[in-house]
């Protein structure tokens, strides 16, 4: 099974930013490496990597590194959690 890296709360574009070069790194490329996969300039990597990218280009990036892009409400976050936890209790309840 792949490993899956799970960032909950990217809030901000600078978040955004050093959530993309973190699985960038990850994948073994470097900034021209990418842009050179997506005909994009690495100075546009190196915006959206430090928060000032843009829709587009983030785009592009998710693409060549493989990646899918979820956006998800609050409120099924925090149900997610709660259902963890609850299921962490049984667990624990049935040893």
């Amino acid at each position: 099974m792949a490993e899956e890296l799970i960032i909950e709360n990217i809030n901000t574009p600078k978040v955004m930013g050093v959530a993309i070069r973190r699985l960038r790194k990850r994948a073994g490329l470097s900034q021209l490496q990418v842009a050179e996969l997506v005909n994009i300039r690495q100075a546009t990597i190196s915006d959206l990597e430090n928060g000032r990218g843009t829709l587009d280009s983030l785009f592009k990036v998710v693409q060549a590194l493989k990646l899918n892009l979820v956006l998800s409400s609050k409120t099924a976050l925090i149900s997610n959690k709660e259902k963890t936890r609850t299921n962490e209790v049984l667990d624990l309840l049935k040893d």
